[in-house]
């Protein structure tokens, strides 16, 4: 990497590179990069983007001496796979769980926004949420390479507030791994775009749950209204059928469900 690339676009490099290294190692090439290949592109972009703190240098370190406990590609991935995916994940790379304490809120919302403002449409290189660390990284990428004003209010949007809870939350589950030294960078690295907003923005955003104009919705099979988002249908099917249990109610709204149960009774004297 070239030291005059880095340094008038290190921001942009810096958030695709990390999205490309927060992606599930399945390649063994892009396994072994990760371990031989990454670090001493971290150092190099860090230094261009002014983080010089103590606690970054440590980071850079522990990344380094953690990573290379990985010589083997399929090692990797088991460890992704114990730290992020289902059903023996100690964390989450869905980071809108984190700021708004749950799957489908205003925060997902408000990622899926941002894409569709901007034209964009989900790859097949990531089959997950629009609120993957990957894509969000890699999206960040996209507005920093074009010196937009609109990445930092992208940022604000969920990275702000999510990439130091995950961090915290890494450190306490799996402080020898070198996903948690990376999202501590990573970490570092948005405090750039926090400004005095952060997760008091977060907070006061207005829940946009029920706006009719975000998301794809689902129509009741009976009334024909729309009453949650496919997203969340999702969501609850596949949790019902590893549960074993069936999900054919999920086609209509609780409404008609309440209706053709009898829920709504008369009262005898």
């Amino acid at each position: 990497m070239h030291a005059d690339v880095i340094e008038t676009r290190a921001a942009p490099v810096f958030w695709r590179t990390l999205a490309q290294a927060l992606l599930p190692p399945m390649d063994a090439a892009v396994a072994r990069a990760f371990v031989e290949v990454l670090a001493d592109d971290l150092c190099e972009l860090c230094a261009a983007l002014g983080m010089d703190s103590p606690q970054v240098g440590d980071d850079l370190k522990a990344f380094r001496e953690h990573a290379a406990r990985f010589a083997d590609p399929t090692e990797l991935l088991v460890e992704y796979s114990r730290l992020f995916l289902p059903p023996a994940g100690v964390a989450t790379l869905n980071l809108s769980r984190l700021v708004d304490s749950g799957a489908g809120g205003p925060c997902m919302d408000a990622l899926e926004g941002a894409y569709l403002a901007r034209g964009l449409a989900h790859s097949d290189r990531l089959h997950d949420l629009a609120d993957h660390a990957a894509r969000q990284c890699e999206f960040l990428s996209l507005l920093a390479d074009e010196d937009d004003a609109g990445a930092a209010e992208f940022a604000g949007l969920c990275l702000v507030g999510a990439l130091p809870l995950l961090a915290a939350q890494l450190a306490k589950v799996a402080p020898m791994s070198p996903y948690t030294s990376l999202i501590r960078l990573a970490a570092s690295a948005i405090r750039t775009y926090r400004g005095d907003t952060g997760q008091a923005e977060i907070a006061a955003r207005p829940n946009r749950r029920h706006d009719l104009t975000l998301g794809v919705w689902r129509h009741c099979s009976d009334c024909g209204n729309p009453y949650a988002r496919e997203k969340e249908i999702s969501i609850m099917s596949h949790a019902l059928a590893q549960a074993g249990l069936p999900s054919e109610h999920l086609a209509k709204c609780p409404e008609c469900r309440d209706r053709a149960q009898g829920f709504f009774r008369r009262e005898i004297a």
